[in-house]
């Protein structure tokens, strides 16, 4: 009986159909002929017809030979694609709006043309109704309106609605002459087949079996699962697919057996069955029936008693679920109205399920982000598929906004239809109320260092409070932020006004009256105490005098921080609210807090520049006033530079050796000491893993941690190169305290060798090899000398003088050699002064054996040093393999600032005060040897013996 009435059902829908396609044949006829441009669109808000004036106008082509779900989603995408995208979201806005209220409405856009140009277009629709009143769609139609003289280039809906409407009139009337007949009678026989269609469905829903429709050769033409799991036929994906190959091959031929009676008898076929499962095997019947076209109907039913069990304890299991679950389930129709929300929504949103279901999403939504939830059910709709998570504000019964996230679906009929929508939402208000605290968070954090660059990258003082004023304003959002000085230095104190930045419509408080310390009493009390005023509503204030006050520049709500300069001045920031009470947020205070120390740090950096500026340029003005005498006195001014450059080095070099040898000496005396004890401590570590073995866990995991056999090698190694290197500190000190001479007065007795090793060991770095050129070996030929008695300081300077020009020369030559790519014969060249044979002497830098030739001859950057006496004198010769010099160089050589160094290296002002040292000081002599690609030799003469100075 039942079957019988599903078989009558599908037939009368068949029928129904045939007529809806012939009435749809006929409509798209009288569509076709018709002068405009007329769509058409479904309860489900997607566009599913265009005339062929539509399509000819924009140039759209349908594709051919496609698939029916293809057509549709080809129709669906047209109009959006055609309009212009800036009047797109507006259109759309529109047009669901609309589907809300079901009235016909108006919009005008710009529709791309066919020959890509755009025209502005008049679309008027109406509501599309079937027979019982059900809403069913909308159908429009299009005027171009480019032509029509309304008087502005862009005309608003509401100005072209009512210039146009003699013309809409004729254009409607035209429309619904030409097609409401077939409308009306369109919508009859949809508004039977819907009824049947929708039996039909209610049938099917409540029916336990799985239901098939085939064709003349058993493919599935429509399915519908059922109450029954299959193992065989995978929902949604079986259409198309023959039943037979479905199956297992005995039930399979069953099936074909039992299709081929039916299309022969054209009567009803039953059969029973059994198919093998995971739990058990269970029984089924099939029933197939006949219907029109060599069509047939398969109702299966499973047989087994444990269906309907498991369907009421999965029934109550989904209930339960429903009920107790911490989110809200809910369905929406296509229309956007719930057809169900889960009890919980009125613990969540304090509405009754009552004042929900039935009604529209739309009132419950936030206005802004009612776009982003229509947007997603029609991509849902558009694709068929699960969208990703969508957040969006849902307003609670007591008007407060909470924020939630959802995920929906759509369910779809056996053919692919989409049914409705249901989803899950859950709240995630705390959520998003702590990634906006955290983002302001940041945006202070970040407004803090942005600010603290600025105002300290700048010593302009103006420019630092005009930043940090400007910066605070825009963060805060207030109406007034100002910066104000104290000005206690005249005879009544007043607030000056140094800068501020305000909303447009308020008035300027720089240009009034700087306000007195009387009228603000309490305000400036408390600021110049240090303390912070904040103030949420200035009604509050108990003070009448500094009430009126705030009230006369319209603060409503005030906050003011001061700030104390290590000058001494005072100053205040502060911001004012003109708009009604406003509380000031604790981390607005300290924000605020932060700014102000930073201002008093850039304020203070800004003064000492501006006062170092002052002492700049008056230190500028009489350098040039001086500038003209400087220049008479270059030769009297040599010696002067001399006297106070080596009196401040040596001050300088005898202060930082006394300073370093104390700790030096401290630490060298007590590393023999460290290690002893180191020893006696490791000693006695031995001693315990010997005397305890094995240790406990928590020793032998310290030992490992530790790694103790690495550190009793170690440490030992460790102690002996700190002992290397504080000796290394001592020798250099020494060479400092040799070199500055500063604890010797006058002439005194010393070893000329030791203070030319003093130089050595400071001009130690330069000589080593460096890229681009090798190491510079020095040779030092040392004489027996006595003491000689000199200026002990002075003759340093000599030495290190010559050293480093010798230095130099030979930087240069390798320099030149790089750029020149082949090596100068004189590199090669070594002066008359050639080794002994088979004399060798050792390299000051790494102590190996000086590299010859075999004539003895210098082959590599060298210096060599000799010293003998010859008579009463003392000889110092002093010879480099460098690239040599001019004659005329030669001649100007101890000239003061007289150099051949490019401009930054060189003074000229060496070698002319060693002349002085030498000849002024000693009574001695200095000359130079050499030529050009023969190296270079001084030679320093001094007597052996004079009168020592007490």
């Amino acid at each position: 009986m039942f079957s019988k009435k599903v078989q009558s059902y599908v037939k009368q829908i068949i029928v129904e159909q045939e007529k809806i396609q012939q009435d749809e044949k006929v409509f798209c006829q009288q569509a076709e002929i018709a002068p405009l441009m007329i769509w058409m669109s479904g309860c489900n808000a997607l566009y599913c017809y265009f005339n062929s004036n539509w399509l000819k106008f924009t140039g759209t082509h349908l594709k051919t030979a496609v698939s029916a779900s293809a057509r549709e989603e080809e129709i669906g995408n047209i109009w959006t694609g055609s309009v212009h995208p800036e009047d797109r979201q507006r259109c759309e806005d529109i047009y669901l709006r609309a589907f809300a209220t079901h009235n016909s409405f108006q919009r005008q856009y710009r529709l791309r043309g066919s020959d890509g140009e755009y025209r502005w277009i008049l679309d008027t629709a109406a509501p599309r109704f079937a027979a019982d009143g059900s809403f069913v769609g909308y159908i429009g139609y299009c005027v171009d309106l480019t032509e029509v003289p309304i008087g502005i280039s862009q005309p608003s809906i509401t100005e072209s609605c009512s210039l146009s409407t003699n013309f809409s009139r004729r254009i409607r009337k035209i429309t619904e002459e030409q097609l409401q007949a077939e409308i009306t009678k369109r919508q009859a026989v949809e508004s039977q087949l819907r009824q049947k269609t929708s039996e039909f469905a209610a049938i099917l829903q409540v029916l336990p079996d799985s239901y098939f429709r085939l064709d003349a050769d058993g493919s599935i033409l429509d399915y519908k699962q059922g109450l029954i799991e299959s193992l065989y036929i995978p929902p949604g994906d079986c259409q198309g697919k023959s039943l037979r190959e479905c199956l297992p091959t005995a039930v399979g031929d069953r099936f074909h057996q039992a299709i081929n009676q039916v299309l022969e008898t054209q009567h009803e076929v039953s059969f029973a069955y059994t198919l093998p499962l995971p739990a058990e095997n269970n029984n089924f019947e099939a029933r197939l029936l006949p219907l029109p076209d060599q069509q047939i109907i398969v109702l299966i039913r499973d047989t087994s008693d444990n269906i309907q069990a498991a369907l009421i304890e999965s029934d109550a299991n989904f209930r339960s679920i429903v009920e107790n679950a911490n989110n809200i389930i809910f369905a929406l129709t296509l229309e956007g109205i719930f057809s169900y929300v889960s009890p919980n929504w009125t613990e969540i949103f304090g509405h009754e399920v009552a004042e929900v279901e039935g009604k529209s999403f739309i009132p419950f939504i936030h206005p802004d982000d009612v776009h982003i939830c229509a947007d997603y059910f029609q991509r849902i709709l558009t694709t068929g598929k699960k969208q990703e998570a969508i957040e969006y504000r849902v307003k609670h019964k007591n008007g407060n906004w909470r924020w939630h996230t959802s995920n929906s679906s759509a369910i779809k009929d056996a053919n692919g239809n989409v049914l409705y929508f249901v989803g899950i939402c859950y709240d995630t208000t705390n959520r998003k109320e702590a990634e906006i605290a955290l983002r302001e968070s940041a945006q202070r954090e970040a407004l803090l260092n942005r600010l603290s660059n600025q105002i300290r990258a700048s010593l302009d003082l103006n420019h630092i409070v005009e930043t940090a004023v400007q910066e605070i304003h825009n963060l805060f959002q207030i109406d007034r932020c100002a910066f104000l000085w104290y000005r206690q230095d005249t005879d009544v104190p007043y607030w000056e006004k140094v800068y501020e930045a305000k909303s447009s419509f308020l008035p300027c408080l720089q240009n009034q009256q700087e306000a007195t310390h009387a009228e603000i009493k309490l305000i400036a009390a408390k600021t110049l105490n240090g303390e912070i005023i904040r103030i949420d509503d200035t009604e509050t204030v108990g003070d009448s005098i500094a009430q009126q006050f705030l009230q006369d520049f319209g603060f409503t709500a005030f906050m003011s921080l001061p700030v104390h300069t290590q000058s001494g001045e005072i100053g205040a920031f502060s911001c004012g609210y003109c708009s009604g009470f406003r509380p000031w947020l604790n981390n607005e205070v300290e924000l605020l807090q932060a700014v102000t120390v930073q201002l008093a740090i850039a304020i203070d950096q800004a003064k000492l520049y501006t006062q170092s500026r002052i002492t700049a340029q008056t230190a500028q003005d009489k350098a040039q006033q001086l500038e003209a005498a400087l220049l008479e006195l270059q030769q009297t001014q040599t010696q002067l530079i001399q006297t106070e450059k080596m009196s401040s080095l040596g001050q300088l070099v005898a202060g930082i050796a006394h300073e370093i040898n104390n700790p030096v000496n401290f630490i060298y005396g007590n590393i023999s000491h460290a290690s002893e004890y180191t020893k006696d401590l490791l000693h006695l570590v031995e001693l315990y893993q010997q005397s305890y073995c094995p240790p406990t866990p928590e020793i032998n995991q310290q030992i490992n941690t530790v790694d103790l056999d690495f550190l009793k090698q170690d440490l030992p190694k460790i102690l002996e190169s700190m002992k290397m290197g504080a000796e290394r500190i001592r020798q250099i000190v020494l060479s400092l305290r040799n070199f500055s001479r500063l604890d010797e007065d006058g002439t005194k007795a010393v070893d000329i060798h030791q203070g030319m090793d003093s130089a050595l060991l400071l001009l130690q770095n330069r000589l080593k090899a460096k890229p681009g050129h090798p190491e510079i070996q020095v040779i030092r030929d040392y004489g027996n000398l006595p003491p000689v008695v000199c200026h002990a300081g002075q003759m340093n300077q000599v030495f290190m003088n010559l050293l480093a020009n010798a230095i130099d020369a030979l930087e240069e030559l390798y320099a030149a050699e790089r750029r020149s790519r082949s090596v100068s014969k004189s590199c090669a060249y070594v002066n008359s002064h050639t080794l002994r044979k088979g004399e060798a002497f050792m390299s000051l830098v790494n102590n190996t054996e000086q590299r010859t030739n075999d004539q003895g001859q210098m082959t590599s950057p060298q210096i060599r040093i000799r010293s003998l006496i010859q008579e009463d004198h003392v000889i110092i010769r002093i010879t480099d393999n460098g690239p040599g010099m001019s004659e005329e160089v030669r001649k100007r050589l101890f000239d003061p600032f007289f150099t051949t160094k490019p401009v930054g290296k060189g003074t000229g002002m060496g070698l002319s005060i060693s002349y002085q040292i030498i000849v002024q000081k000693h009574g001695g002599k200095i000359q130079c040897i050499s030529a050009p690609g023969e190296g270079a030799e001084f030679v320093v003469m001094i007597p052996l013996k004079q009168e020592p100075s007490t």
